[in-house]
């Protein structure tokens, strides 16, 4: 057999051991089944509509996998994610320009995610007690700043475009993150001392890592991404639902309940 297949033929042996290899094959074979079963899959439109509804949740999970690794979880992350537009459009009618009012908010969620950890880290209460706590503190919060009712978002053409409005300007920003988080978690010191935190944390610290700083971080992280996909949201969808995030799916269940 001629070097380069059999060069090939080894290249391709090492991708199928690879963990993601096996994700990326059941993917194929959705994808080439659904087509097959419906010629209106991958039309334009079809995929459009996809993308738009996998573009938060791909943008949240790339915070939370990192808490994840470490052996933490945020379970406020869908609450920051309705509490964020609310944020932007109150500072925003304070007069503050719309692109200042998005950092604004974000400051924000990046400062709910920093409480989160130090509470977490410092008072050693479990991270699923901390944010279950803070997830319905930020409920009431946001019930407060909005008094129930939506609003619509504000921002130019150009801005609003770049946020979300344009056909796929949601998954282009959620590519991008997963792009970036891929090299923070396997080409950067924070990544591999994220792994090495969830591989064993004893041998972690051992080992000079600073463990509390890397789970604040991560905290921190997973914030700031929920708030931003809020934020791309509002943008999409013209408007801000106060009952956004992991409420809704509480109050659809009790309304069909009752």
């Amino acid at each position: 057999m001629p070097a380069e297949r059999q060069g090939l033929i080894w290249r391709a042996y090492a991708f199928l051991l690879r963990p993601e290899a096996s994700v990326i094959i059941v993917t194929a074979a959705l994808i080439i089944y659904f087509e097959l079963a419906n010629q209106n899959f991958l039309t334009n439109a079809n995929i459009q509509t996809i993308s738009q509804f996998v573009a938060a949740p791909v943008i949240i999970a790339c915070g939370e996998i990192m808490l994840l690794i470490c052996r933490e979880i945020d379970l406020s992350v869908g609450q920051v994610f309705a509490l964020a537009p609310f944020l932007m459009e109150n500072v925003h009618d304070f007069g503050l320009p719309v692109p200042l009012a998005i950092l604004a908010a974000l400051a924000v969620c990046a400062l709910i995610g920093l409480i989160i950890g130090l509470i977490t880290i410092g008072l050693r209460v479990p991270s699923f007690i901390t944010t279950l706590g803070m997830l319905f503190l930020i409920t009431g919060l946001t019930l407060t700043i909005s008094r129930g009712y939506p609003a619509s978002t504000s921002g130019g053409p150009l801005l609003t475009g770049i946020m979300g409005v344009w056909a796929y300007s949601e998954i282009i920003w959620a590519l991008v993150i997963v792009a970036v988080m891929h090299t923070v978690l396997r080409h950067t010191r924070w990544g591999l001392h994220t792994v090495a935190i969830g591989g064993n944390i004893i041998g972690a610290a051992e080992a000079g890592i600073a463990i509390n700083r890397i789970k604040i971080g991560n905290f921190v992280l997973t914030s700031t991404l929920g708030g931003l996909t809020g934020l791309l949201e509002a943008f999409r969808v013209g408007s801000i639902d106060p009952l956004a995030g992991g409420r809704r799916l509480f109050f659809r269940t009790n309304v069909q309940q009752d």
